[in-house]
């Protein structure tokens, strides 16, 4: 609960790439996720929810191995598109929300092999 502004590209993109936990939300942050989030592989914890975030999520590289909690719900805008399918590999996931969105598709069955989620 700041007052953080901005398009989130360029917020993004300032983060040191051994963060552990990056934590925006009910800001005022806009625009897509970069592709960049994809750096950060120490990254455990990613919250923006509450903000007017758009576009599509970004794909989940193999640097989102430790990711624990991701959640980018109640977006103003909406994020929209499918759920990436490497998110599913996200082993070490205990918190995903993605509520209040407008992604499209199905929750696959691997998200069972989540055994933490």
């Amino acid at each position: 609960n700041n007052a953080i502004q901005g398009d989130a590209t360029d917020i993004l993109e300032m983060i040191p790439p051994n963060i552990e936990q990056f934590i925006a939300s009910h800001n005022q942050i806009y625009g897509r996720l970069p592709a960049s989030l994809n750096n950060l592989p120490k990254l455990r914890q990613f919250n923006m929810a509450s903000n007017s975030l758009s576009g599509i999520l970004p794909g989940f590289t193999e640097s989102f191995a430790i990711l624990e909690e991701l959640d980018v719900s109640n977006q103003t805008n909406g994020v929209k598109g499918p759920v990436p399918e490497n998110l599913w590999k996200c082993l070490s996931l205990k918190i995903l929300n993605l509520a209040d969105n407008m992604l499209t598709g199905t929750v696959p069955s691997v998200v069972g092999n989540l055994a933490v989620l």
